[in-house]
């Protein structure tokens, strides 16, 4: 049994060894074929390579060969352009040296060119007895007087153009608005009067030669009270509408007193400035009210109410103001302008005349009472008319010439304003005086109750830019030296005649 167990281990053994032996024989046969395999791939992958090795470096050598090529060529180029210039510059070396030579024959011609004019520029000047820069400013000035001439002309002519138009539209709008508007016209004068009461201790008291009450309140107000050959009435002279009208509120006032003394003067005089305060700054709120202008300072206000008592040529500055103000308002309506804006500036237009008198304004009353006006809040819109309504300002805005219209209008529609004799022969010694003064004038007339000044010229001294120039200058005049209501119209007249004979 052992015997048996050993033979069949044994051969278990050999067929073991006998199948190792086999799968080693397998094993070495598949192992050289899959290196034979392995190393077919490599060499074929080094053929490969060295095949693509060999084509880039055949690219490369060829790249290398053709840009040797092109930089041999360009080379040549190069050379080729350094030779032309080279030769160019010697080429131009040439013409310069040439060129300088030129160069020096001209300067010595030039010199010789200046030297002869000269020359000839001596003797012209000794032939003709002026010298070129004498000769030069002739013509210049020459020239430049044939262009004021002829600049003259030309506006002269605008102007014609622009009346011949402008004229028929402005009448027709003008007589629009005065059928619009009217109102009624009442004359007051710069003096008023009162009754003395009875003879009586009252009357004592106010006209006692030494302390009487009426000199008193004259020392007060400032007012003359003049005694009139009749003996019972005073006259009351100011300028000052406003100090007027309180001298007269308070000597009513003093009159109805019991007991008359200066004491109750001075609280009667407070009063009737008091009250007359009030009158006034209703009446220009109430200006303000009928005019729908919004809100306007105070103070400006109190002026117009003042004008509740001047006047001018006997029209009242207050009716006046309103009216001016209604007639810009409608022109401007007409014109598409700012309504509104028009009537508030006609309105205050003239609340320097009230400055004039209290306070120290200096210039016309136009430009004070624009200062006034700015001062307190105005706009320049507003402003500038007030200051142009008489050309103390040149009007450059179309309110700036309708408020100057529309006061002209206001003052200067008949029966507006009247005039005293003694005042009217004032204005024609004045206007006459003016043309006096001017040169070249052979006659002047004042024609239209001294509304229009119509001039002969000398046609041998006054030529027609000079006509137009002398109407402006003579108009200036008038608007700087004199006062008066409305406008005065100045007419040049320059006649030019010729006469042949015939034989």
């Amino acid at each position: 049994m052992l015997v048996w167990s050993k033979r069949r281990a044994e051969a278990a053994l050999a067929l073991a060894t006998s199948e190792a032996e086999s799968v080693r024989r397998d094993g070495r046969g598949a192992a050289e074929s899959a290196r034979s395999q392995v190393l077919d791939e490599a060499r074929a992958r080094v053929e490969t390579l060295r095949s693509t090795l060999r084509a880039d470096l055949e690219r490369r050598e060829r790249a290398i060969v053709a840009e040797d090529q092109r930089l041999d060529a360009r080379t040549a180029t190069l050379e080729r352009q350094r030779e032309e210039a080279e030769a160019s510059s010697r080429e131009l070396d040439a013409a310069f040296e040439g060129l300088d030579a030129r160069s020096d024959g001209v300067r010595e011609r030039r010199a010789e060119v200046e030297v002869l004019e000269r020359q000839v520029s001596t003797q012209v000047e000794a032939r003709a007895g002026v010298t070129r820069d004498a000769a030069r400013e002739e013509l210049a000035q020459e020239a430049l007087s044939e262009a004021q001439l002829a600049a003259q002309k030309s506006a002269r002519l605008r102007e014609e153009h622009a009346r011949a138009q402008a004229e028929p539209a402005a009448r027709q709008m003008i007589d629009l608005v005065c059928q619009r508007y009217g109102t009624a016209l009442a004359t007051e004068r710069t003096v008023s009067s009162v009754a003395l009461p009875a003879a009586g201790k009252i009357r004592d008291r106010l006209m006692a030669p030494e302390g009487g009450l009426v000199s008193a309140l004259q020392a007060m107000s400032g007012v003359e009270f003049q005694l009139q050959p009749d003996g019972e009435t005073l006259y009351l002279a100011i300028n000052d509408g406003y100090q007027r009208e309180i001298a007269r509120l308070t000597f009513e006032k003093l009159i109805k007193d019991k007991e008359p003394n200066e004491a109750s003067l001075k609280r009667l005089f407070d009063k009737s400035s008091a009250d007359l305060e009030r009158v006034v700054r209703t009446a220009g709120n109430k200006a303000a009210e009928i005019l729908k202008i919004g809100k306007v300072h105070p103070e400006i206000l109190m002026l117009v109410g003042k004008l509740l008592y001047r006047t001018s040529y006997t029209q009242n500055q207050w009716a006046h103001a309103i009216e001016t103000a209604h007639l810009c308002g409608m022109m401007a309506e007409d014109l598409g302008a700012d309504a509104r804006a028009a009537r508030r500036s006609a309105l205050i237009h003239d609340i320097g005349k009230v400055l004039w008198v209290e306070t120290e304004a200096t210039g016309s009353h136009a430009v004070s009472g624009a200062a006034f006006a700015a001062a307190r809040g105005e706009s320049p819109e507003i402003v500038h008319p007030i200051a142009a309504h008489h050309n103390d300002e040149k009007p450059d805005s179309v309110l700036a010439h309708i408020v100057a219209a529309a006061d002209a209008l206001s003052g200067a529609r008949p029966g507006a304003r009247r005039a005293t004799e003694e005042a009217y022969s004032m204005r024609i010694e004045d206007l006459e005086r003016i043309c006096l003064s001017m040169r070249g004038i052979e006659s002047h007339f004042v024609i239209q109750g001294g509304r229009e000044l119509r001039i002969m010229v000398d046609q041998d001294r006054v030529d027609d830019a000079g006509a137009v120039r002398m109407s402006n200058d003579i108009a200036g005049r008038i608007e700087d030296e004199l006062t008066y209501p409305g406008q005065i119209k100045v007419t040049v007249i320059r006649e030019t005649r010729a006469s042949a004979v015939a034989r």
